[in-house]
């Protein structure tokens, strides 16, 4: 079955950040290009970065998910008291 590309990272670390918020809402995914880009860094941009990638049912939520800006959602964590 054929994947279909929902977002790209410079680094690993973040792409995991995004395919953990997918997977948290119940859309597999995978990465793609992850461990090449991890042992040649300076790869990354030749090779579009580190891909999230997903099945094409799910292409559109994901995207819609990633879009989202949830960073209200830490505003009380870092409020002085």
């Amino acid at each position: 079955m054929a994947l279909v590309t929902v977002a790209s990272f410079s680094f690993p670390h973040e792409a995991h950040i995004a395919r953990a918020k997918l997977e948290s809402e119940g859309i597999p995914a995978v990465l793609a290009d992850e461990f090449t880009i991890s042992m040649q860094w300076l790869y990354s941009n030749a090779l579009g970065g580190v891909k999230v990638q997903v099945p094409p049912s799910c292409a559109q939520r994901a995207m819609d998910i990633l879009s989202q800006d949830n960073s209200d959602l830490l505003a009380d964590e870092f409020e002085p008291e």
